[in-house]
């Protein structure tokens, strides 16, 4: 499979799934372990605020659950957030006509 394909998919799955892309870079990178808020900063380029206000986002509809007691906290997917994480780079998905 082309690069362009494997875009073109990813980018059908979060459309058809009414995901936003931001969120949908924040979870792939806490799955390929990026785990501190710095590192998924970093690894995005998103805004601090940005990651921050999405890493809230994912804790409440349980894709992501924080630890530590202080900063800086590690983020690790749940078992939900693995599915959404699967779902999203399903290959088997045909990009929108």
């Amino acid at each position: 499979m082309k690069a362009l394909d494997f875009i073109q998919i990813f980018a059908s799955n979060v459309r058809r799934m009414d995901f936003r892309l931001s969120s949908a870079q924040v979870i792939l990178a806490i799955i390929a372990g990026y785990r501190r808020h710095s590192t998924i900063t970093e690894t995005t380029r998103l805004h601090p605020n940005t990651v921050t206000n999405i890493l809230q986002d994912l804790i409440a509809q349980g894709y992501v659950e924080r630890f530590g007691d202080c900063r800086p906290y590690v983020y690790r997917s749940t078992e939900k957030g693995r599915q959404l994480a699967g779902n999203l780079l399903d290959k088997q998905t045909q990009p929108d006509s």
